[in-house]
């Protein structure tokens, strides 16, 4: 019907049915066609198509088509899926060709005029306004699709923009998800590692110690594997609880990454005790090392979020000095306490020559478990002079500020 919309009806060209189509007006029904064909994925090369078109038809002088219905498809397409460019662009094109096609329909007498000057004539309206109401006409039948296009392409646009929101924050709570298990295995890791190193250093030592106690003192060996027993004990129900505690961990809240595993890298794994300290430095006493205690300072009561994470310090820091440190020499525990801060340092005796004095995981994970209360770690190490042996001292800081003391 497009095509053939003349010569079938002879309307609204001068030709009659029995004429034929002028071909020139043929070409421009196709060049229309080929812009409507292109309008959604080319739209600069449609509009380019409407503006060949349009100098054909002002060349060979024929009046408006049917076809040029085309033009108001273009611009549509134009506002909705071109560039921003193409856009500016095509309602540019609107100005222009509203002004160009109100001088040449005026010019041919074209069979649209006449409707818009016979309802200027008919109002009353003074004959100079009649070219002004042909260009109003005309622009506002092709700015409504071109607003309707930039309509649908601004509502789009917004649906894309929810869309990319929306897969943007999945993509960082998949992020923060992934990040917290991370957490959640290096905090298990950090813990067992804790746990276990400790209770296999002991172990080791009084297994050690076995050999150098006489056959005849059968009390003294059972007493030893008896300890041996409960460091294994301890070890193995601290692991269980470790494990549980992952396990019972649950989801956490979208967008934090925060559980109960990684609370208890933090604060550590059993209920605060004020004699855990010592009753680690008596199961290392008990593998027959000489451990020393010193106290500088006036101590003050220590908040219960600090006690468990001193636990593991010390914990790591004796199996440091039981794994690296030589069994003739002291251990020396010393507790410094000053206004603002505690401090906790445990020195030892090591020879130069053993491979590998300080290597391991343990320095890490402790300088982890400070960091959670705002503490530092601190290490210095003596070289021995002549066949002395190495003196390595290692010291964690806390400090007792308002949010960790509650004054």
């Amino acid at each position: 019907m497009v095509f053939g919309h003349e010569y079938f009806l002879g309307w609204p060209g001068s030709w009659s049915g029995s004429q034929p189509v002028p071909a020139d007006s043929v070409v421009f029904i196709g060049i229309a066609a080929l812009a409507v064909a292109c309008a959604r994925a080319m739209p600069g090369l449609a509009i380019s198509l409407i503006w060949l078109s349009t100098l054909l038809q002002v060349n060979n002088r024929f009046d408006i088509l049917l076809s040029q219905l085309a033009t108001l498809y273009v611009v549509g397409m134009a506002a909705r899926f071109g560039s921003r460019m193409w856009v500016a662009l095509s309602g540019l094109s609107i100005i222009l060709g509203s002004a160009l096609g109100t001088l040449y329909m005026i010019r041919v007498d074209s069979w649209l005029v006449g409707p818009v000057i016979r309802a200027v004539e008919y109002n009353q309206w003074p004959s100079n306004n009649q070219m002004i109401a042909v260009f109003i006409a005309t622009a506002t039948m092709m700015t409504l699709p071109w607003l309707l296009g930039l309509m649908i392409r601004l509502f789009a646009g917004k649906q894309s923009a929810e869309l990319y929101t929306a897969q943007a924050r999945e993509e960082a709570d998949n992020a923060l998800e992934l990040a917290r298990l991370r957490a959640e295995n290096a905090a298990l890791a950090r813990d067992v590692h804790d746990v276990v190193g400790h209770s296999l250093a002991v172990i080791i030592a009084q297994a050690d110690a076995i050999r150098f106690i006489p056959d005849s003192d059968v009390a003294k060996i059972r007493e030893t594997t008896g300890t041996i027993a409960d460091a294994a004990r301890r070890s193995l129900g601290e692991v269980r609880h470790v494990l549980s505690q992952t396990a019972e961990s649950g989801t956490p809240d979208r967008g934090r990454v925060s559980s109960p595993a990684l609370k208890t890298a933090q604060l550590g794994l059993l209920p605060p005790r004020t004699s855990d300290v010592s009753a680690i430095l008596d199961n290392v006493r008990a593998t027959g090392y000489q451990v020393t205690e010193e106290t500088l300072g006036e101590p003050v009561p220590l908040p219960a979020g600090l006690l468990p994470v001193i636990r593991r310090i010390i914990q790591e820091m004796l199996a440091n000095a039981l794994h690296h440190g030589t069994e003739t020499t002291p251990i020396y525990v010393r507790h410094y306490w000053g206004t603002t801060s505690y401090t906790l340092s445990v020195t030892n005796y090591f020879e130069v020559s053993a491979p590998n004095p300080r290597s391991g995981t343990g320095l890490g994970g402790m300088r982890e478990r400070l960091a959670s209360v705002a503490g530092t770690l601190s290490i210095d190490t003596d070289e021995g002079v002549g066949d002395a042996p190495s003196i390595f001292t290692i010291a964690a800081t806390f400090p007792l500020n308002n949010e960790w003391t509650g004054r």
